[in-house]
């Protein structure tokens, strides 16, 4: 299993405080000030200069695919410090932040985690390795129930910290393209473990700077595939990855979507693969293909019978999240388009016409909606090339 050092398995809470201010901040507080100069100085119109700036900003990236003042990147992380503190009961009791399988009728999450030890061939004492683990949930189940070793990869302290200190796992908080590039990384991780899982996390990978840039995409899910392909033992009897990855599908588009499309990257950050595109078709070079299952239904469905579930999510406000709402007006430059968010229902939108019907309807929804959930299990190849 891999060895971390004190400093870098107990030093969550820094890295917490170290993310209240990140770079997005400092633009941000800039855009405050120069629109406090202007006003005082020239006119009061000069006190809308940071909404001139965001809307310029917007203007560049979804014209250009460039964003000039903010980091994408830096906004996931953000995203689910919003989620941890304002969405009720994240993890825990049969929850989590990707979904669960409706069986009969009824949400599982043990179904689900069932499902996936059969597909990684997963056994007492093996190693799994978890990136963007979010709470921990299938960690700790792998480790109670299977009794595997586990490690966790994640770009997110508040996650990280309730991982470590509610469930006592092993959680790395690092983004993974960072491990490409640093060899002290590399030797912690590469060739320890026996399976790898990639939960609902890949929509992340590729920013929407880049939702134009096909090569660059290309580039992105290879590295996810290379660094996976290296994490493995020589000698597991595994060598799987299984990953969750909402997709795009090729249906025409229309101005809802794009507007839809605007409030979901805001809020989220990322951009989707089309479904004939991302590690399916990236994987290959490390990776033969064992099985696609096509699973919108029940993501879909998690929503629809989960009123605490992030894509339709009832929120219940309370003096601390008000307090932590009005710190955000001052750290966070898109505050208001997560607000705005919650009036538009944009996660529900891409499922097409019905969203919130009760049946499932496989053939119905691939019908009509923009988006596809799939389950991807992939086998290490016998033979990989040299790289």
């Amino acid at each position: 299993m891999p060895e971390f050092s004190e400093k870098e398995t107990t030093n969550t809470q820094a890295e917490s405080l170290k993310n209240i201010v990140d770079r997005n901040t400092l633009v941000w507080w800039s855009l405050i000030l120069g629109s406090a100069l202007l006003a005082v100085n020239f006119s009061a119109w000069g006190s809308l200069f940071w909404l001139f700036a965001l809307i310029l900003d917007d203007i560049a990236l979804f014209c250009f695919g460039k964003s000039v003042l903010f980091d994408s990147q830096l906004r996931i992380r953000r995203t689910y410090q919003w989620i941890h503190t304002f969405y009720d009961n994240t993890t825990g009791s049969g929850r989590d932040l990707g979904f669960n399988l409706m069986i009969d009728g009824a949400l599982s999450q043990r179904s689900k985690f069932e499902h996936m030890v059969k597909e990684l061939g997963l056994t007492k004492g093996m190693v799994i390795c978890d990136v963007g683990c979010g709470y921990g949930d299938w960690l700790k189940y792998c480790r109670d129930e299977v009794g595997c070793e586990t490690v966790g990869i994640n770009l997110t302290p508040e996650q990280a910290i309730y991982a470590k200190e509610k469930y006592g796992l092993d959680v790395h908080i690092i983004n993974w393209k960072d491990i490409l590039n640093d060899s002290n990384l590399q030797n912690k991780l590469y060739g320890k473990f026996d399976a790898v899982t990639f939960m609902d996390t890949v929509e992340h990978y590729v920013s929407m700077e880049d939702r134009n840039n096909t090569e660059k995409q290309n580039q992105i899910y290879s590295a996810m595939c290379l660094m996976a392909s290296k994490l493995f033992k020589k000698n597991s009897m595994s060598k799987r990855v299984f990953i969750s990855c909402l997709h795009q599908t090729r249906k025409p588009r229309t101005w809802k979507f794009f507007f839809h499309s605007y409030f979901m990257d805001k809020f989220y950050s990322g951009h989707y693969p089309f479904i004939d595109e991302g590690p399916l078709k990236e994987c290959h070079t490390w990776f033969d293909v064992v099985k696609v299952e096509d699973k919108t239904e029940d993501y879909r469905l998690t929503g629809v019978s989960d009123q605490k579930h992030f894509q339709a999510v009832k929120i219940t406000l309370t003096p601390k999240k008000i307090a932590y709402l009005c710190c955000l007006f001052i750290l966070d430059p898109h505050v208001i388009h997560r607000l705005l968010y919650y009036t538009q229902d944009s996660w529900m939108f891409f499922y097409g016409d019905n969203p919130y019907s009760k049946d499932y309807d496989s053939n119905y929804r691939k019908s009509t909606s923009y988006v596809a959930l799939f389950w991807i299990t992939l086998q290490l190849k016998s033979q990989l090339p040299e790289l």
